[in-house]
């Protein structure tokens, strides 16, 4: 990346024509803009050499920035694209123009105290600049990756994949339960304003943010996660009510895993890059990897699971009668996303993916799995209590060859959902689909998604052994019956907080919340009354707590209240006495006096099937340190 920093007094542009077909949106960029302030002008190229470590790019470019405006005292900055500072191969105007806003983004967003503005890409603009002539008016920098590489040595496969990403061309459809196709800007989206928003998100194609979304508070609040500023941006730390979240959420997809036949494993975290069959596949993702030295060889932190299983995978002596063969794993995982686009738990470096990858023998026998796999990831979205949208991706031929098989999978969802169609495939999949949350700032995450791979088995010479005895390169599949950990308790809390937005109040399925009672002595003098409570829930796999703290009944409702607590129990006088208990159920505002036993059989009947854990924090509130909750 090239840089030209020139300190200016005052500075215009005007746009005057497009320079490449596709500019940035006229709606979104400033096509005329000036002032007379004094401003530091950064002039930027970003080159093709950049893209494999952009993140690093972006990172060093945005402390060469700060960098200047504090040594000249200046606190206004225009960024302004300018590729005739190219020294080697100009990027992609796609990739130039994320970087570009990445940069924006970032300034933003680590230094609020800034003025700044963006001039639009893609397009010939007149200027005029006043530079202010002092010692440190005019500098320029060359601004480079990790240990300054500037290029990665790419395969001729490697590199024309990445082409062929680059410059992948699709076309955006809604279908219909019927059968229906239609362009997506002609639908009628009437009572689809869900679906309007995630086709908006798929087609602007913006994934930079620019202020923190609601689900952050929110898990604070609820003290299930917060920030690491001892680590990396993006890495989070789990505290104990997320953890007994996560851990049911990971329980849950270890079980349905289980169930449907896939043998479970674990695989290193860290993989070496001068693996031959590693090599290509990684060069196709080059700005994920998190770089890990050992000795004097460079290894990456994996970003899925597909690495692992398919070296074992490879490893393995397979019949076609032990086909469909399906290996799972809960993997721990890191991407380098960009720093622009990390976003609470929606985006982030660290996370933990159910990873699910089976072997067919042939495209009918894909189709059956893929199905079965759509089935079971859509009940997972069911029992977690997510509204979803549904995208589905393929090409035009396979579409046009399955049209009646994808009709009758969006005939069991019940709603329309987003068709992409390219007109090459440019990627490993023939097809896929994504289950995605849209939250509170209108961008959307895929959840579950499972996918078809024509192009894995013979990179990773993954074998079986068919009837004949000839060794046949498989059908690849990959899956992820509930999309990552922490993305899923995002998805739960952002829906939650729109549902919340309509009048009903938030709250997590009785399954997964932390605590599923909350038990309220109405004074000291009923706490054995209140342990006694407590005990028999527990007996029952139920996770209770008990406030026990010296404060008035009404201050205590609020407190649980304020941790979506789904049922709160008080305790006192009458209780002890009728040898029944006053209840608060949150789901649907009611309070009820019943039998204890009655208690335990709503929540059991409601937890039917669903995996149960331990409660990991103190019984007594009183005994529970305050982490980052709302007292």
């Amino acid at each position: 990346m090239q840089l030209l920093l020139v300190h200016s007094l005052g500075f215009d542009w005007k746009v005057t024509e497009k320079a490449i077909s596709n500019p940035e949106s006229s709606k979104t960029a400033k096509m005329e803009y000036s002032t007379t302030d004094s401003s530091l002008v950064v002039f930027i190229s970003v080159e093709k050499n950049d893209v494999p470590d952009i993140s690093t790019v972006i990172s060093n470019a945005c402390d060469e920035i700060v960098s200047a405006l504090k040594d000249i005292g200046e606190s206004n900055l225009i960024v302004y694209p300018w590729v005739h500072l190219a020294k080697t191969q100009p990027a992609k105007p796609d990739a130039a123009l994320s970087a570009l806003k990445n940069i924006e983004t970032s300034l933003r967003s680590n230094h609020p105290d800034l003025s700044i503005v963006r001039a639009p890409f893609g397009y010939y603009k007149g200027f005029n600049l006043n530079c202010k002539g002092h010692a440190l008016a005019e500098r320029s920098k060359e601004i480079l990756g990790q240990s300054g590489a500037k290029t990665v040595e790419a395969s001729a496969e490697v590199t024309t994949a990445l082409d062929a990403e680059e410059t992948a061309r699709s076309t955006f459809h809604v279908l219909t339960m019927d059968g229906k196709m239609e362009p997506f800007d002609k639908f009628n989206y009437k009572g689809l304003k869900e679906l309007e928003l995630f086709i908006k998100y798929e087609t602007d194609k913006d994934r930079t943010v620019s202020t923190p979304p609601l689900h952050v508070d929110v898990m604070k609040n609820l003290e299930l996660v917060d920030y690491e500023e001892g680590s990396d941006p993006g890495n989070f730390r789990i505290l104990p009510r997320g953890y007994v979240v996560k851990r049911l959420i990971e329980d849950h997809v270890n079980n349905m895993a289980a169930q449907y036949g896939a043998m479970i494993v674990e695989t290193p975290l860290m993989y070496s890059y001068d693996h031959q069959s590693l090599k290509k596949y990684i060069e196709r993702f080059p700005a994920r990897q998190y770089v890990v030295k050992s000795g004097n060889r460079n290894h990456f932190l994996r970003f899925a699971a597909c690495f692992g299983q398919f070296l074992t995978m490879s490893d393995a002596i397979i019949s076609y009668r032990q086909l469909p063969l399906k290996i799972f794993e809960m993997a721990k995982s890191f991407r380098r996303e960009q720093r622009g686009e990390l976003a609470g738990l929606r985006r982030l470096r660290a996370f933990t993916m159910p990873d699910l990858h089976t072997a067919t023998s042939d495209i009918q026998m894909a189709q059956k799995e893929f199905e079965e796999q759509f089935l079971l990831a859509f009940q997972y979205m069911s029992d977690i209590e997510i509204n979803i949208e549904t995208a589905f991706r393929m090409t035009t031929a396979f579409y046009e060859e399955n049209k009646d098989w994808i009709v009758s999978l969006v005939k069991i969802l019940n709603k329309p959902i987003l068709l992409e169609l390219f007109e090459t495939r440019y990627a490993y999949f023939i097809l896929k689909f994504e289950f995605n949350v849209v939250d509170t700032q209108k961008k959307a995450a895929a959840l579950s998604t499972v996918q078809i791979d024509v192009e894995n088995s013979e990179r990773f010479d993954i074998q079986y052994i068919d009837s004949e005895g000839k060794e046949v390169y498989p059908l690849l599949m990959h899956c992820s019956l509930s999309g990552s950990t922490e993305r899923v308790i995002y998805g739960i809390i952002e829906d939650q907080l729109k549902r919340s937005q309509r009048g009903s109040k938030p709250q997590f399925p009785l399954w997964l919340s932390p605590a599923q009672i909350r038990i309220l002595p109405v004074s000291e003098d009923y706490l054995e009354f209140t342990d006694k409570i407590a005990q028999k829930l527990e007996q029952n796999r139920i996770r209770v707590e008990i406030d026990d703290r010296d404060l008035s009944l009404g201050k205590k409702i609020r407190a649980a209240e304020k941790l979506w607590t789904p049922i709160i129990i008080v305790a006192g006088e009458k209780e002890l006495k009728e040898g029944k208990v006053s209840v608060r159920y949150r789901f649907n505002n009611s309070q009820e006096f019943q039998a204890l036993e009655d208690v335990i059989e709503y929540v059991q009947a409601q937890t039917k099937d669903k995996p149960t854990y331990f409660r990991v924090f103190p019984k007594l509130v009183s005994h529970q340190p305050i982490f980052t909750r709302v007292v």
